[in-house]
């Protein structure tokens, strides 16, 4: 994992539009097969269309000779976001404060969805329809 990361703060180093890169996923966990793909988490400065994630796409398969998949965490859900916090490895972060806000952001959001959710399934439980 560590040449992955090295590779990775290489390339996204001098891209404006990169706040923070997290890898997460099997490249974490030990768990890296010559098949598997590198997830990797991106949050942007501003949210990059389908071409541009393609192209970053084809880059890191040149410098990492292995298949990404790239989750742009602006546009992520919140449980997406929680597991890359919980279990990434955070390989650039450009800006504390951004990283600050990212992170409280996601907490709250990801328990109010516990919330919502918690109270959805105890309405199922008791045989209410919830809407």
């Amino acid at each position: 994992m560590e040449d992955i990361a090295a590779i990775l703060k290489e390339y996204f180093e001098d891209k404006e539009n990169v706040f923070l890169v997290f890898i997460f996923g099997s490249a974490v966990n030990d768990r890296l097969t010559k098949e598997s793909d590198v997830d990797i988490a991106v949050l942007f400065k501003q949210t990059p269309d389908f071409k541009e994630i393609i192209h970053f796409k084809g880059d890191l398969l040149s410098v990492i000779k292995r298949e990404t998949d790239i989750v742009v965490l602006n546009n992520s859900s919140p449980v997406i976001r929680m597991q890359v916090l919980k279990n990434g490895v955070l390989v650039i972060n450009k800006n504390s404060a951004i990283y600050n806000d990212f992170f409280v952001r996601t907490v709250k959001e990801y328990d109010d969805l516990k919330r919502v959710r918690k109270e959805a399934e105890d309405n199922i439980l008791k045989g209410r329809i919830y809407a």
